[in-house]
């Protein structure tokens, strides 16, 4: 069992019945925020898919104090002491709970931003069999290897990486390491976009849930 464990009180559901057979996606906020921050990407889904938005299990510490993380990190924005393995786990242990009591959904998506993206491309580098698409928004890849890395090669899991071509939040040698990574690995669809902003900018959140839509079979 994890050290930390995801809250399900909180967690914002599109539905409360079951899920079998329905798509499932799961959002992951950014660093201080909270379970509502993706709230845009759960308008447009709900109707259509079975939309779970997590809250981070620890609390963020300044300058970004009053919200939640996945984990605590250096000045380099690296994870401490393991937490970003344990938060993955978390997410894994909720994930086989909720299929327990609620039904297997049909397909699994993950979206994550920020340091959510970051914890999103961990999941996928952990367990890359159980997600059918997943979406990194101003994300990055964490040092370390996992050993779900081996397959990713082969089993090519459909993969959405967005980001402004100047964020400043996200370090250049961060943004060459996710390249390297998941070029020619995942099946990627990579979008950058003008701007200097560390957020989802319009044209992204559209062409995100263009691509989940067609990887997760839903109406448009």
């Amino acid at each position: 069992m994890s050290a930390v464990a995801i809250d399900d009180e909180v967690v914002a559901w599109s539905e409360h019945d079951s899920i079998a057979g329905k798509p499932l996606v799961i959002l992951l906020h950014g660093y201080g925020q909270d379970e509502l921050a993706l709230a845009a990407i759960s308008a447009e889904l709900m109707h259509d898919a079975a939309v779970a938005a997590l809250r981070g299990p620890r609390e963020s510490r300044a300058p970004l104090a009053g919200g939640f993380g996945w984990y605590d990190v250096d000045e380099r924005i690296r994870p401490i002491d393991g937490q970003e393995i344990e938060t993955t786990l978390a997410v894994l242990e909720w994930l086989d709970a909720v299929i327990a009591q609620r039904g297997e959904p049909s397909r699994i998506a993950v979206v994550g931003f920020s340091q959510g993206a970051a914890l999103a491309l961990h999941l996928l580098r952990y367990a890359p069999e159980r997600w059918d698409a997943v979406v990194t928004l101003a994300g990055y890849w964490l040092p370390g290897e996992l050993t779900g890395e081996a397959r990713l090669g082969e089993l090519r899991p459909a993969v959405f990486w967005g980001r402004t071509a100047d964020d400043p939040a996200i370090a250049p040698e961060d943004v060459a390491t996710t390249a390297e990574a998941l070029r020619g690995t995942v099946d990627l669809e990579e979008r950058v976009y003008p701007g200097a902003e560390h957020a989802i900018v319009p044209e992204e959140l559209n062409d995100v849930l263009e691509f989940l839509r067609r990887r997760l079979g839903i109406a448009g």
